[in-house]
């Protein structure tokens, strides 16, 4: 009692810095337990059977139509077809998908030709196909990425009811060297949107794998407000059709997306566009979407005080390494949850230098950024 006594009184004005550190402590492990329990909740899934429109948009990527639309085209479903857009392509994707159409009769194609004098294609390819597709419940998602399982449109429909007007999945880059960073902050991001959700934010979409109602899009007029700029094709539908129904982050392992291109151009893309989106969120989403990071920002600032300028530094170690462990444990647990086991390591060096990646790339999306309007 003493000792405690004493030390107490060494601490001097650093007691109110003891008090914060102890508040941000406890409020960093209340919200990273609560968005793992979030993540691990079990969802519930119906049974009916709805037909399905796939649709994809596509520009000069006849290669990638080769190794990947068979995984899209071979689903176990009894009544879906997927619309492929072609988006002024000047390669073989013509070829290619005439091709397939002779062993595939569901597969459905449009075209919008290299003349086109608009700047942007991308929403106006979404929208032809969703004016193509002969189902209410439209998937979503990019050829350049396939469905782990031949259950994808399975599970995704499943997720829709009466009352669901956007089903959002994970997507994630195939495991592949120098991927692991990659594949952790799209983890991190799936997560972040997970908890965004289920607190009425909708401003994340996932053009690799999301649905919507074509019937809700139609109501909302799809795109009219603005079809010249590429960013927002995924969000902007989000944040809409939530106004229309509820809006569901799905988990379910038959459910994910792989992303194959994962090189270094792709990744800086994937960031620089979510970071350009980000910038347009509303003030709230960007409160409960930074508040962990500040807090734990915040506590580590502390407690590196602490340890390095206190003649006391021996007993702050403890909540260091604790805080660090607590971090490791309850990551790796959602890691594992969604299939990523083999990013431990990858967490350890996140969790201790993660602000320096998100610095990294928030100030290159600034620069980047006019590429997405």
């Amino acid at each position: 009692m003493n000792n405690f006594v004493e030390f107490w009184e060494s601490l001097g004005f650093n007691k109110f810095f003891l008090i914060l550190g102890a508040v941000l402590f406890i409020c960093h492990v209340i919200f990273l337990i609560y968005r793992c329990v979030l993540l691990l909740k079990k969802q519930e899934r119906g049974n009916n059977e709805e037909g399905v429109s796939v649709i994809m948009t596509c520009s000069n990527k006849a290669e990638l139509l080769r190794e990947n639309l068979v995984a899209y085209l071979e689903q176990d479903y009894p009544s879906f077809e997927v619309i492929i857009v072609d988006e002024c392509s000047e390669d073989e994707t013509q070829h290619v998908l005439s091709d397939f159409q002779k062993q595939y009769p569901h597969l459905r194609t449009t075209r919008i030709f290299p003349d086109t004098k608009f700047r942007r294609t991308k929403k106006i390819a979404i929208n032809i196909g969703v004016l193509a597709a002969t189902y209410d419940i439209l998937l979503f998602a990019e050829i350049n990425a396939r469905p782990e399982s031949k259950n994808w449109v399975r599970s995704m429909q499943s997720y829709f009811d009466r009352d669901t007007a956007v089903v959002l999945g994970y997507a994630n880059y195939k495991c592949s060297k120098g991927s692991s960073i990659r594949r952790y902050f799209r983890f991190l991001r799936f997560w972040k949107n997970l908890m965004m959700v289920q607190h009425g934010i909708h401003v994340m979409g996932n053009g690799y794998n999301m649905g919507y109602r074509k019937k809700f899009y139609l109501e909302k007029r799809g795109f009219s407000g603005n079809t010249q700029e590429f960013i927002g094709y995924d969000s902007e539908m989000v944040k809409e059709l939530s106004k229309k129904g509820a809006v569901k982050v799905i988990k379910d392992k038959e459910a994910r997306m792989m992303i194959d291109d994962n090189s270094l151009k792709s990744w800086k893309d994937d960031c620089s566009y979510y970071y350009a989106t980000k910038r347009r969120w509303p003030w709230y989403a960007l409160v409960l979407s930074n508040a962990d990071f500040v807090v734990e920002a915040f506590l580590y600032i502390l407690l590196f005080y602490f340890v390095v300028f206190n003649e006391f530094h021996k007993y702050f170690i403890i909540p260091v390494v604790l805080l660090f462990l607590i971090d490791l444990i309850v990551i790796n647990i959602c890691l594992k949850h969604l299939g990523l086991k083999k990013l431990f390591l990858t967490s350890l060096t996140v969790t201790g230098l993660g602000f320096v990646y998100k610095w990294y790339y928030s100030i290159y999306s600034i620069f980047t950024g006019k590429k997405w309007r």
